[in-house]
């Protein structure tokens, strides 16, 4: 009796011991998952402010390319040349615009996340 016992009181420290280092374990992956969110979290918003800049930039010159095309047409003299250069601005305003957008939806999530795991 006292070796059953004995063998049932191993078992259970074991098994105690075991959920003791589960925990530590399941508890460092929560810092790490903090950490990274907190990591990715200052890289979005940096790339966010860079991508704000361009983004200002592209719309003040699709705005002064638009003016200037728009006066050569009503005066038909714009070019081929013209209209394909400000076609291409209005596409990579669009990519930075949609950029921009994506970067916005990334810090919404991870602040998202940050409240759920609080």
């Amino acid at each position: 009796m006292r070796k059953i016992a004995l063998a049932v009181f191993t078992a259970l420290l074991i098994t105690a011991c075991g959920e003791t280092k589960t925990r530590k374990e399941i508890n460092r992956r929560k810092a790490a998952l903090v950490e990274k969110q907190e990591t990715e979290l200052k890289k979005a918003q940096d790339e966010l402010w860079r991508t704000d800049s361009l983004l200002q930039i592209a719309n003040k010159e699709l705005e002064t390319m638009t003016q200037e095309v728009e006066a050569h047409k009503k005066e038909l003299k714009a070019t081929p040349e013209e209209l394909t250069a400000l076609t291409r601005l209005r596409v990579k305003r669009d990519s930075i615009q949609t950029q921009y957008e994506a970067l916005g939806l990334k810090i919404r999530y991870i602040h998202k996340k940050q409240s759920e795991n609080k």
